[in-house]
């Protein structure tokens, strides 16, 4: 089983306290297949967003973190995604990496906030799936957003996530299909980048 360097950090925990488990009777593809997003975080589509009639252009500021700390391996691979899911988002005109004092800003912090296998599994953070069925670890993550109009007040948003080895039994995830480990986190972001994006909407400030 081959990761991506920047997530083979973020789960090398797990991977170490359940290789026995994931191994046992199940063949590498499989576990390298059985991750999910937490299902409890509501789902946003694109289609829940309504561009505005005229659009402006963003700067955008992602960085990540570990549990150690600054993380900019993973900084410099997931930061082209969240660009990717605000250009396609179609709420602004252009997404850039130079900003001004006239252009509207978006700052995205990702952090790694714990790493948990077993029993752990049965106590999350409130907003996730404690107890999940199936779920044999999972690592959260703790996004803190915020949108900087012009001459505006910045809107601070904190959304929390995770993503979870499943193994046996998957009722509790509905429809869901399972996921490498860097498509799991790429839902993840996609989500958290959407549900920031819809809420900025429905109170009226984008």
């Amino acid at each position: 089983m081959k990761l991506d360097a920047y997530f083979f950090r973020t789960l090398s925990i797990a991977v170490m306290a359940l290789g026995a488990v994931a191994f046992s009777g199940c063949s590498t593809q499989q576990f390298y297949a059985s991750y999910y997003i937490d299902p409890k975080p509501a789902r946003v589509d694109y289609s829940d967003l309504v561009p505005p009639v005229e659009r402006q252009p963003v700067y955008l500021v992602f960085d990540m973190y570990s549990t150690d700390g600054s993380f900019p391996e993973a900084t410099r691979k997931i930061g082209p995604k969240v660009s990717r899911v605000i250009s396609d988002s179609r709420m602004f005109s252009s997404v850039s990496k130079v900003g001004s004092e006239n252009m509207a800003k978006i700052q995205v912090s990702m952090r790694e906030t714990s790493v948990l296998s077993g029993h752990e599994t049965k106590s999350l953070p409130e907003g996730l799936s404690s107890g999940l069925a199936g779920s044999r670890g999972v690592i959260t993550y703790s996004f803190a957003v915020q949108y900087q109009p012009p001459g505006k007040e910045a809107v601070k948003k904190v959304y929390p996530h995770a993503v979870h080895f499943v193994e046996g039994d998957t009722t509790g995830l509905g429809n869901a299909l399972p996921m490498t480990a860097g498509h799991a986190v790429d839902k993840m972001v996609e989500q958290v980048v959407l549900s920031f994006l819809r809420d900025l909407q429905k109170e009226r400030k984008l």
